[in-house]
């Protein structure tokens, strides 16, 4: 009677098992087939709104719909694997990493793409106070010289005498010496 009932304990473990990781595995790809599909619905949904384009016009040149979209997918993974782990029964430990790690990169990543931003957006406070730099101004700063046509936010575009346009970072107004001619 005694190995009857081991190997029915036995029996009835192995069909938890198999039904958890059956369910985390579902979970899983379920999880990551939505990640995909929200991907790529909001970009279109973004695109057709041409959210790239309205952020363009005040000078926010990235192509925020793929960033917005990839975000979100991004999100959405890392839930399918907090719900996969959980369903495993190892969520804990394995949930503290994983949200450290994301985190550590989310901090990074918006540092790295800050650095630039932040100077430039500063810059342009500065210029915009002192007067110096506006559209219809001829300047030269550096090897560049031309015709301001538009002081924007982190950028200022220059119309050379050969007919091209420049883009100019506004922090390398403050970094350099310019000269306005009248």
């Amino acid at each position: 009677m005694e190995n009857g009932t081991t190997v029915n304990t036995v029996v009835e473990t192995t069909k938890s098992y198999l039904t958890n990781i059956v369910g985390a595995v579902a979970i899983l790809i379920i999880g990551f087939a939505l990640g995909i599909l929200v991907k790529k619905v909001l970009y279109k949904i973004l695109h057709e709104i041409e959210l790239n384009n309205v952020m363009a016009k005040v000078g926010i040149r990235y192509d925020l719909a793929k960033w917005v979209s990839s975000i979100l997918s991004y999100i959405i993974y890392l839930v399918t694997i907090v719900m996969f782990l959980d369903q495993l029964g190892l969520r804990s430990i394995v949930l503290y990493i994983i949200v450290g790690a994301v985190l550590m990169i989310i901090i990074l990543t918006v540092l790295v793409g800050v650095k630039d931003i932040i100077p430039n957006f500063v810059a342009w406070f500065l210029l915009q106070r002192k007067g110096k730099i506006k559209e219809g101004k001829h300047i030269e700063i550096k090897e560049i010289s031309g015709m301001v046509e538009k002081v924007g936010y982190l950028e200022t575009e220059i119309k050379t005498e050969r007919g091209d346009t420049l883009y100019v970072p506004n922090n390398l107004f403050i970094k350099s010496k310019f000269w306005v001619k009248k």
